[in-house]
């Protein structure tokens, strides 16, 4: 038997985790096995596509080059269970959707325990990271939608605005700030700022909110809920979006004085994608469930 989609799966799943035991264990197969199926598809076309040792493994030129071809391949595998999932069962079938992190924790459980009762056949596979990665993904067709809270810039895409965010002060309550019912954005600046490491998208946002240049070097967060703990211990302050400050009953969460500073939540497709359906279906829970807390849904 000639190479087949199963051995570009593999190929794919060890280049993605650079690791043949974590790539079987995705696949679902044992290692002797994964290993088994790579070696043959390596004989089969006469190159070798990972370099090996005891300790890494690392992708030949010529495995470089397949990849890319293989990843295309699987891009328009899944297009074609796309096409057949609209017209066999349009609320049914596995979506993948991407959530950025600070967005996933707040948001995803009750969001899928609204798709569950709505659409019970559709299978919400969430994949939470940063904005660039997920939106790579998303591009590649390894996702088939993101819900995040930046402008969306990539041509090929396209975004569905679901519901706006504001941001509020959060300090530790022996803070001098928490005495206060609302915080100026000038108070804010001049303390220590925590906020989440480079890469994320409500550290930029954080930043243009406060119009400071620098934060706290310290702390190089890659959670919310680190920067909460942090926050608690008094080592500064810090910016919440509203989902984040629900149930918070640790810290003094302040409104900003002023015109209120919000994010905007954006579900982004692909402008091809074929499963409306299921995106609305998504669209409509996260709304659901942002009025549920009391923001403002578009």
């Amino acid at each position: 038997m000639g190479m087949n989609l199963r051995d570009l799966q593999y190929v794919l799943l060890v280049a993605e985790y650079k690791h043949f035991g974590k790539a079987a264990e995705a696949a679902h197969v044992s290692q002797p096995t994964l290993s088994s199926q790579i070696k043959k598809l390596e004989d089969e076309l006469g190159v070798v596509l990972f370099e090996r040792d005891s300790r890494n493994v690392a992708l030949t030129a010529a495995g470089a080059a397949i990849v890319a071809e293989a990843a295309q391949v699987r891009a328009r595998v899944n297009a074609i269970k796309d096409v057949a999932q609209v017209y066999n069962d349009p609320l049914g079938g596995e979506v993948r959707l991407g959530v950025i992190a600070s967005l996933a924790p707040f948001l995803m459980p009750e969001l899928l325990e609204r798709v569950g009762f709505d659409a019970p056949r559709l299978d919400v596979m969430v994949h939470e990271g940063l904005t660039d990665p997920l939106l790579l993904r998303l591009m590649n067709r390894e996702l088939d939608a993101v819900l995040m809270a930046s402008e969306v810039e990539p041509e090929g895409l396209q975004d569905m605005p679901l519901f706006d965010e504001p941001f509020y002060m959060a300090c530790a309550r022996a803070h001098p700030l928490a005495e206060l019912q609302a915080v100026p954005m000038e108070m804010i600046g001049q303390d220590s700022l925590l906020l989440l490491d480079e890469g994320h998208c409500l550290r930029a946002q954080a930043l243009d909110v406060c119009m400071v240049d620098s934060v706290d070097a310290r702390v190089k967060a890659s959670s919310l809920q680190t920067l909460i703990r942090m926050v608690e211990r008094n080592r500064g302050v810090t910016l919440l979006p509203h989902l984040a400050t629900r149930q918070l009953h640790t810290l003094a969460v302040k409104p900003i004085d002023g015109e209120p500073v919000y994010r905007t939540v954006r579900l982004v497709t692909r402008k091809n994608y074929l499963r409306t359906g299921a995106m609305e279906m998504i669209a409509k829970a996260a709304c659901d469930e942002a009025q549920a807390a009391g923001l403002t849904v578009r």
